[in-house]
């Protein structure tokens, strides 16, 4: 009855025509598929009459290479119209992406494949939609501390984590009595860890480290996980803990041997292959799927439940902010109120709720 009576109103405030919303997904260095985009558009917004009601969503795709923030500013502020943005990558596109929406008051929904300063990047009309690099850091602590005879834990990490999240990690660590032993891993193109990192860690099995963390792009925490079995760092006496940054459990397995202790903390992913599912995971095999990319199928239809809500709210009009010359969004704070307000929200493959605590999107079973 609820649907019926709001599809009335749209109709009654806008007329009979439909409206487009469109969005500028921001990605970064092709770290989402632009098929898996795609679907998440068209299967479960555009066929799915129960998210965005007579109207449709539409996306502008801009996916730029790592390292180049600027250019994606650059191209953002080429499209007029937007209605909001989702950004996918590292930190520092995400802090330069959230500074845009604060001048334009487009609505982010910002999914970092880094562990991100919270604080610093959840303000403004910036919601992070994936666990708080807080919580993250802080479940790692206490499960690296869980065993009393540890007196040290080896800490690998690159430059696109927060050095704030890193401190926050060692002070944890630290408070339990445990020291870190830290290894910067190089992030530049030509080389995907420092050269010198197999001594570093055979180094580690004379000094009896045997619990090592690991937080870095899928890319380098890779190379780390196959220079630590070349290095013999990966016996049954060692126990490896990979912080998620975009990697899959089967990513992970494939570099490892059958007898190694490795664990990847993630957030949860669905355990049942639903219609709603098999949408846009038709292959339905969780090895493989990332947590990634299960938050932006949620951010997406977040969005679109937020800019159907929104249309019931007086004085609501489409997107028409601009760069130049510089216009925000009189109805952006409208819509991020709408997702602020999500709570329990069935996309039947989970719930989802914002956490005003931490300005969080949190899903249950996805």
């Amino acid at each position: 009855m609820y649907r019926f009576i709001s599809l009335i109103l749209s109709s009654l405030l806008f007329g009979s025509s439909a409206l487009d919303f469109k969005i500028g997904v921001i990605t970064e260095a092709g770290n989402l598929n632009s098929s898996l985009i795609d679907v998440a558009f068209a299967r479960r917004v555009n066929y799915n009459w129960r998210v965005l009601q007579g109207h449709t969503l539409s996306y502008v795709h801009v996916n730029v290479s790592s390292c180049s923030s600027h250019q994606a500013v650059r191209t953002v502020c080429s499209e007029s119209g937007l209605s909001g943005l989702i950004g996918v990558g590292s930190c520092s596109l995400l802090d330069e992406v959230s500074s845009l929406s604060k001048s334009l008051q487009l609505p982010l929904i910002a999914l970092p494949t880094g562990l991100c300063d919270s604080a610093r990047l959840s303000k403004d009309m910036t919601i992070v939609g994936s666990h708080s690099s807080e919580n993250i850091v802080a479940a790692a602590a206490t499960v690296l501390t869980s065993d009393s005879i540890v007196s040290s834990v080896a800490v690998f990490f690159d430059g696109l984590q927060s050095t704030t999240v890193l401190q926050s990690l060692q002070s944890s660590l630290s408070s339990a009595g445990v020291s870190s032993l830290t290894f910067r891993v190089d992030d530049t193109v030509n080389a995907s860890v420092t050269p010198d990192l197999v001594h570093h860690l055979k180094r580690l099995v004379k000094k009896k480290v045997f619990k090592l963390l690991l937080f870095a792009s899928p890319r380098n925490a890779l190379s780390v996980l196959r220079l630590a079995r070349e290095a013999a760092v990966m016996q049954q006496n060692y126990f490896w803990l990979v912080l998620d940054t975009g990697l899959s459990k089967a990513d992970v397995l494939s570099v490892t041997p059958a007898n190694a202790n490795v664990a990847l903390l993630r957030g949860s992913v669905f355990t049942e292959c639903t219609a709603a599912v098999m949408d846009v995971f038709p292959q339905c095999q969780t090895d493989w799927l990332r947590t990634l990319d299960a938050r932006f199928v949620d951010a997406v239809e977040a969005m679109a439940k937020a800019l159907n809500d929104s249309l019931l709210d007086p004085g609501f009009s489409p997107g028409n902010a601009s760069c130049a010359p510089l216009r925000h969004w009189t109805s952006g704070s409208t819509v991020l109120n709408r997702l602020m307000s999500i709570s329990d929200y069935d996309t039947q493959r989970g719930l989802i709720s914002f956490n005003s605590l931490t300005r969080h999107f949190s899903s249950q079973r996805v």
